[in-house]
Formats: structure tokens, C-alpha cells, sequence
């Protein structure tokens, strides 16, 4: 019985170790760019997994009275950011409340708004303009947006427009099928819009475009920048790639490894335009990558994550693969205070639309 104490101590205390190192390259790893060296793109992906499993072991070694619990804690204190760009440690009720410089600005990947092989899903569309109705928001930005300006199928970019009451809007329509079959990115506004553009993202698709857009907010300029970064392009067959065949395992592999340096080239490239950004700034949308990431932390770099600022748990915002993917972000200047936080979470949804109150420090 003993023997079999020992021999279960050992591979508790070799498990800690790999697992702790494992933990330090998850985090350390996506300091480096994909790119250059695509394993970096897979290693911030089971971080959050990885970083409360290593914590475990600290109460466990103090049951057995070992001093094996410091083994875990410089690896934890040292991925301790990582864990602070995953989590939100906000309680309900902690919110600000809203003032008169208030506003709301939401980011939503629509998903053709239900379209899929050319026909609406009816009940989809239906809970895409419940939720927006219920949010209301006075920027709204979509990305994957789709919209008809024939009769074969809803006119989304006027309905939304008419219902929501915006008077301004910015749609870069990425590509036309049949002449009316408009798909794209669009931002609708409350606010006037001071001047917009797209800004070619290099991604698989040559048409694919970020918009850039200053708005006149309660008096003050206000830089927007919306993106939908480059994704897998998962089949959801292919959501199940651990027990999917090898040969199809290969082909998700390379699909991913691609993605992962056209991200990083669109990072640094979003990382230029914020650079160059004078006035107060909002960037949001699709990123497509997990916090601990190499193209969160290129883009976020010095701005505030709204969802960290007022959140709570993990912010899921991808329905599909795992229950902890996080992707979709509104990322403000140090200029805003964010005050609010909300993520609307609806069955039948890929992505869920997040929206963040925000309002300039005076």
C-alpha cells in the first residue's frame, strides 16, 4: 500500500511539472509571431485550461504536506497577465451609470443574417432583430453582414436603418452575387459620420476590408475602427478535428496555419493605424483569436478591453468548438471610461452580439 502511495506521488508531482511547463509556453509562445513560427498560433488555445489545472495542485500538495506546491506558483504568478486577459472579475451590479456624454457602440459577426445556401433561416433572422431591438445600440458595427437590394430576399441594410433609426450608415460591400446579393461590413450611427474608408486587410479574400470611420459624439471626435480578421474557414464537420480522420486532421491543421499568419500580418497592420490615431479610438469586431494570443495582444496594446473593464466569468462569445472562445472585442482608448458591458447570448447564434457603454473623461 505504501508502494502504491509512493508510485501515485510520482506521477502527481511529474504531472505538475509538465503541466507547468506546459503552462509557461502556452502563455510565453504567443509572443512571437505565427508568422514566422506558426506553433505560436495553437499555443494560447488550452491557456485557459491549463492555468486553473496548474492551480489545483497547490491545495492538493498541501493535503500531502509536500513542499511540492511551490513548484506550480512561479508559473502561475508568471502567466498571471494571461490569466488577467481571460477572465472578467466583475460582479452584476458593478456598472456605472450613465451619463449624458454616454453612448453605446456594439459589435455583432451577423452571419449573413441567417442566410445560408441562399435561403433565410426565418427564425434566425427573426432573433438577430429581437436582440438588436432590445440592445439598441447608437453605433452598431457588423461584420458578415448580407443585405438585398432586389426582391428575392429581405433588404436587411434599410430595415435595420428604418427600425433602429439610424441616420447614418457605412456599408463596404465586399462582393455582389446576381447583381442584388450584397455581402460585406457595415456600421449603422446615431451620430454623424465625419468621414469613413476601407481599408484593404490583406486577407484570403482580396475584397475582404476593414472600416475606419470618425464620428461626431456628443461634440467629440471619435476614430472607429471595425474588423473582421481572417478565420479558419471550418467546415462544421471539422469543428470535431480530434476525432476526425487523420487525413481530414491534416487539412484543418493547414487551414488553421494559414489563418494564424494572415492574422498576424492584420494586426500589425491595425497596430499601424492605431498608431497613427489622434483622436480618441474605438477598435472592435471579429478577431477570430483567443485572449492570450499573439494578435490580442498586438492589437490591444495600451487600450482598454471592455469586456475585462465590466465583465464577469469568460465572456464567451463563440457558440461553436469549445465553451470558453472569446473572439469578438471592443477595445477603447484610455480616453474612455467604460461603463457598462453586455453580451447577448441567443440560441441559434455562431457569434453573440457584444455592446460596451462608453463615455469620454472630461
Amino acid at each position: 500500500m505504501k508502494l502504491v502511495r509512493v508510485i501515485i506521488r510520482r506521477l502527481l508531482l511529474w504531472s505538475n511539472v509538465f503541466l507547468a511547463i506546459t503552462l509557461l509556453f502556452s502563455f510565453f509562445l504567443t509572443f512571437t509571431d505565427p508568422a514566422v513560427f506558426w506553433p505560436a498560433g495553437f499555443a494560447g488555445l488550452p491557456f485557459i485550461f491549463l492555468w486553473p489545472a496548474c492551480f489545483l495542485f497547490i491545495p492538493l500538495w498541501i493535503f500531502y504536506r509536500r513542499r511540492y506546491w511551490l513548484i506550480p506558483v512561479p508559473a502561475l504568478l508568471l502567466t498571471l497577465p494571461g490569466s488577467g486577459a481571460s477572465w472578467g472579475f466583475h460582479a452584476t451590479g458593478g456598472a456605472r451609470a450613465p451619463g449624458p456624454a454616454s453612448f453605446t457602440v456594439m459589435t455583432f459577426n451577423c452571419s449573413s443574417m441567417g442566410l445560408l445556401h441562399y435561403k433565410t433561416d426565418p427564425v434566425k433572422c427573426q432573433r438577430i432583430y429581437e436582440e438588436l431591438k432590445k440592445a439598441s445600440p447608437d453605433v452598431l458595427c457588423m461584420q458578415e453582414f448580407f443585405t438585398n437590394s432586389g426582391t428575392r430576399a429581405p433588404n436587411h441594410l434599410d430595415s435595420i436603418r428604418l427600425k433602429l433609426k439610424y441616420d447614418h450608415y457605412y456599408f463596404v460591400n465586399h462582393y455582389t452575387n446576381w447583381q442584388n446579393w450584397h455581402y460585406g461590413t457595415i456600421i449603422f450611427s446615431r451620430f454623424p459620420l465625419i468621414d469613413t474608408t476601407a481599408i484593404d486587410l490583406q486577407n484570403i479574400s482580396p475584397e475582404e476590408k476593414m472600416i475606419a470611420a470618425r464620428l461626431l459624439v456628443h461634440g467629440d471626435t471619435v476614430r472607429l475602427l471595425s474588423a473582421h480578421l481572417a478565420s479558419q474557414n471550418l467546415q462544421k464537420n471539422e469543428y470535431t478535428v480530434v476525432t476526425a480522420p487523420k487525413g481530414q486532421a491534416r487539412g484543418v491543421m493547414k487551414k488553421m496555419k494559414a489563418a494564424f499568419g494572415l492574422r498576424s500580418m492584420q494586426a500589425q497592420l491595425i497596430r499601424r493605424e492605431i498608431a497613427a490615431t489622434q483622436e480618441p479610438l474605438i477598435v472592435l469586431g471579429d478577431f477570430n483569436d483567443v485572449p492570450v494570443s499573439y494578435t490580442y495582444k498586438t492589437i490591444r496594446s495600451g487600450l482598454q478591453d471592455a469586456f475585462l473593464a465590466q465583465g464577469s466569468g469568460l465572456g464567451r462569445t463563440f457558440s461553436a468548438v469549445a465553451p470558453h472562445l472569446r473572439i469578438d472585442y471592443i477595445l477603447a482608448g484610455q480616453q474612455f471610461t467604460v461603463e457598462d458591458f453586455f453580451i447577448y447570448r441567443r440560441k441559434g447564434f455562431e457569434h453573440f452580439p457584444v455592446m460596451a457603454r462608453l463615455s469620454l473623461k472630461r
